[in-house]
């Protein structure tokens, strides 16, 4: 029972909506009174007021409840005269043809450009001629733009395989991994880019050995041995200042970072943020 209770509380706070096609028989007050199929039903009306009797109309149902917001084929409100008469002259709209009520002092004549009022059903009188309105230009997509920005770490460390974070500073062993973590910074700083290169700046210490960089998945330092993904070597000579690194695309999608060991053997050691505040800053190049 449940379950068919929430179902049902979920069905009803969903929005539905249609539209149909009516025709409009008159006013009563301020509701329409329309023929649907065949039925006819009294309904509030939000469009053109009030429609001609015998139009088809447009009925929008919104969460079960119906009204009429216009006409369904909408009408110029400009026409060519093609016969005269009294008290009814024939006006020529969009390829139909109608005879008109005209408005006093206006005599019409044949050829005449002419403003109609589709409200009142009336020839409101000649034109001297339509202003075009000035055609607003399109929203265009403004081209991309390099930039240039750096992230720099919040926090920076070493686990070993005793279970122990030391101090700030970044290590690569044989028994120890080495973490820059960024919270979410990277995802705020990149979002709606399309990032070409990703650099990161290593204040190197010393090095022995292998030594390889990969990104992680933890936001923070966490509490256990970490894992590293996609690694990559840095080889001797490359370990130092600004190094290039894959362009990994998890990076964008917050709570990752940058992260070392040693996967044959080796001791690197990085100076960590609270030495060096530039210590794992990734800095990105790309467009948007």
């Amino acid at each position: 029972m449940t379950d068919a209770v929430d179902v049902a509380r979920k069905l009803a706070a969903q929005t539905s909506a249609r539209s149909e096609t009516g025709q409009f028989v008159r006013m009563e007050g301020r509701f329409a009174v329309v023929n649907i199929g065949t039925s006819t039903v009294t309904i509030p009306c939000t469009g053109v007021y009030p429609p001609r009797s015998g139009l088809p109309v447009r009925v929008d149902w919104v969460n079960g409840s119906p009204a009429v917001t216009g006409l369904v084929t909408p009408r110029s409100p400009f026409g060519t005269i093609t016969a005269t008469g009294t008290p009814l002259a024939t006006v020529l709209v969009e390829g139909n043809t109608y005879q008109l009520n005209t408005m006093e002092p206006y005599a019409p004549t044949i050829g005449d450009q002419v403003a109609v009022d589709w409200d009142r059903y009336l020839i409101l009188g000649k034109m001297t001629g339509v202003s075009q309105p000035e055609t607003p230009p399109e929203n265009e997509t403004p081209d991309p733009k390099p930039f240039e920005l750096v992230v720099r770490a919040q926090a920076s460390g070493r686990f070993n395989s005793s279970g122990r974070w030391g101090n700030s500073d970044v290590w690569a062993s044989n028994t120890t991994r080495g973490l820059w973590v960024y919270g979410d910074a990277i995802k705020s700083a990149v979002a709606g880019a399309s990032v070409s290169s990703v650099d990161i700046y290593l204040p190197l210490s010393q090095q022995v050995g292998t030594a390889a960089i990969g990104f992680h998945e933890y936001g923070a330092l966490p509490g256990f041995f970490p894992t590293i993904l996609d690694a990559v070597n840095l080889p001797i000579g490359s370990r130092s200042g600004w190094v290039r690194i894959p362009n990994w695309s998890a990076l964008a999608l917050g709570q990752r970072g940058v992260g070392v060991f040693a996967p044959s053997g080796g001791y690197t050691i990085w100076r960590g943020v609270a030495a060096d505040p530039l210590s794992g800053a990734l800095r990105f190049r790309g467009t948007r």
